[in-house]
C-alpha cells in the first residue's frame, strides 16, 4: 500500500483567500485500488493525517510506503493497529 498527499488543481480561490484543497490517499498498488481518502488542511497536517488514516484502515502484515516527509525520528506517540510505530 502506498500513501501520498496531493494538492487538488484549481481548488484554490485567491479572491476569497481560500487555500488549495489537500487530499491524502491510500492506494493498494497490487490491485490499483484507492482504499481511502482523507482531507488535510495543508501540507503540514499530512504527517498526523497519515497516522489517522493508517489507524482507520486496520492493516495487519502490510507493507506501507510513504514519501520522505514521513521519515522522522518520532512520527507518532501512539502505536497503530497495524503494529507500526
Amino acid at each position: 500500500m502506498a500513501i501520498d498527499g496531493k494538492a487538488l488543481r484549481h481548488s484554490f480561490d485567491n479572491f476569497h483567500d481560500r487555500r488549495a484543497a489537500h487530499m491524502l490517499s491510500a492506494f493498494a498498488s497490487n490491485t490499483a485500488l484507492v482504499l481511502a481518502h482523507l482531507n488535510c488542511d495543508d501540507k503540514a497536517n499530512e504527517i498526523p493525517a497519515v497516522q489517522t488514516l493508517l489507524g482507520t484502515l486496520g492493516l495487519t502484515g502490510a507493507v506501507v510506503t510513504v514519501d520522505a516527509m514521513h521519515c522522522q525520528k518520532n512520527p507518532s506517540s501512539r502505536p497503530l493497529q497495524a503494529g507500526f510505530t
